[in-house]
């Protein structure tokens, strides 16, 4: 039986689409080891978003190759979208698999193996991938919705992952999601390439709420997450249900981006600063325990020491509870990409560091609000802090570390009294 090993990088869409392959795999009687050990077959999911992620990748590939140099290596995902030639120049790889192939790899690696044609296949329009676990996590993702039409100047997921919006039919994800429930997963986190553009493409009107509301009936599902969601796609119906619904998180991931009116116009995003205050505002009104966490991108295009500055004020009002900072990476065929004005990276870098620093001070002012309180805590494998201790995660996404967890809280949501907290966690115990 040939073993296959997975490693991924990037997103919660690469990592469901790892688990699809995985499950394809499986059924098709190869086995599967844990990621990265000793096996007859890699499979790399890679990222594109950034350069550093194009080079992880090739630095994973050729790490690989150079440690196990009888295994077949299979590269694919949005590195290998985007840069099939680049690929093709590293010694060692065997396949590349694109985005759409990935629930057929089977086919493929059957007939790599046999030395026969690898299979050319066309979009099955009607076909949609399943899955029943979601190896080795404790949380299960759910991809709803593929394909982004909002053209950032700046990003590079459209042209990998098609900018045409394809959602997923309701009655899928309630069976995928009522399977998970069946193998013990207690939280659904949905996803999407553009999460909150779920159902646009139907004629029903069918949208996230709608699919909030049906998971929400699904028997074993305790708690439901949206992951990152654009600040145009927030509706007060959103906001309202995810208030109203008990097994909805009181988390919401919005990106920012910038604070600088001048810099949203130049990346095209469609809201202004004060748009975005106003909506967070609107959601913190209803939903007082809410976390809210973001990206910040620093170092785009002519943004100037004001527009940074912009930005901090933004951050400081709205006290994210967690702060997500990327540098501006330039992608080839993106609009950006041609934009006069560079930032020097030793302005960016120091940029990166305020932006961290005040995100650090924030999710601290978030902690110590919940100190004395009780949490609801979905008990993970990880165990971090010095003490080793089991970890999970609160409703509003604040990490806790759990000082008298055991193996058998893993994948149960159980009431935590929250005593104290260190840099990065809150400490609590599980109530009797």
């Amino acid at each position: 039986m040939q073993t296959v090993s997975f490693l991924t990088l990037g997103c919660k869409v690469n990592q469901y689409d790892t688990q699809v392959m995985r499950e394809t795999l499986k059924k098709a009687g190869y086995m599967l080891v844990k990621d990265d050990n000793k096996a007859d077959i890699y499979v790399l999911n890679t990222c594109t978003v950034t350069s550093i992620s194009d080079r992880k990748s090739r630095q994973i590939i050729r790490r690989l190759r150079k440690n196990n140099p009888e295994s077949k290596l299979i590269v694919t995902g949005c590195y290998a979208e985007r840069r099939p030639d680049d690929i093709k120049k590293i010694d060692g790889v065997d396949l590349i698999l694109s985005n759409k192939d990935k629930p057929f790899i089977d086919q493929f690696i059957n007939g790599l193996l046999d030395n026969s044609c690898v299979p050319e296949l066309t979009e099955n329009i009607g076909f949609h991938p399943h899955i029943t676990n979601f190896y080795d996590q404790t949380r299960a993702i759910v991809k709803i919705e593929d394909g982004c039409d909002s053209m950032c100047a700046y990003c590079i997921v459209p042209y990998v992952r098609g900018h045409i919006i394809k959602s997923r039919p309701i009655e899928s994800i309630i069976k995928e999601a009522d399977d998970l429930a069946k193998n013990g997963y207690r939280e659904i986190v949905l996803t999407g390439i553009h999460l909150g553009a779920y159902g646009r493409d139907f004629s029903d009107g069918v949208g996230v709420v709608d699919v909030l509301r049906a998971i929400h009936k699904v028997d074993g599902i305790e708690r439901i997450r949206l992951s990152s969601i654009e600040p145009m796609d927030v509706t007060d119906e959103i906001i309202d249900t995810v208030s109203e619904l008990p097994k909805c998180a009181h988390h919401f991931h919005i990106p920012l981006q910038s604070g600088s009116d001048k810099i949203h116009s130049l990346m095209r995003r469609t809201y202004t600063s004060s748009d975005f205050e106003n909506l967070i505002g609107k959601i913190i009104a209803r939903i007082a325990d809410v976390g809210i966490s973001t990206d910040v991108m620093v170092g785009f295009p002519s943004e100037t020491d004001q527009d940074f500055t912009e930005t901090l004020d933004v951050i400081s009002r709205v006290k994210f509870s967690r702060l997500h900072v990327f540098r501006y990476s330039p992608r080839e065929g993106t609009p950006a990409e041609k934009f006069p004005n560079r930032v020097p990276d030793r302005i960016t870098s120091r940029r990166s560091d305020e932006a961290i620093v005040l995100g650090h001070r924030l999710m601290t002012e978030f902690f110590s609000k919940m100190i004395g309180e009780t949490a609801q805590v979905l008990v993970e494998r990880t165990r971090e802090g010095k003490d080793k201790l089991l970890a999970g995660w609160t409703s509003n996404y604040a990490r806790v570390l759990i000082k008298n967890a055991s193996d058998d809280d893993i994948g149960r949501i159980v009431e935590v009294k929250l005593v104290e907290f260190d840099d990065n966690h809150l400490i609590g115990s599980i109530t009797p």
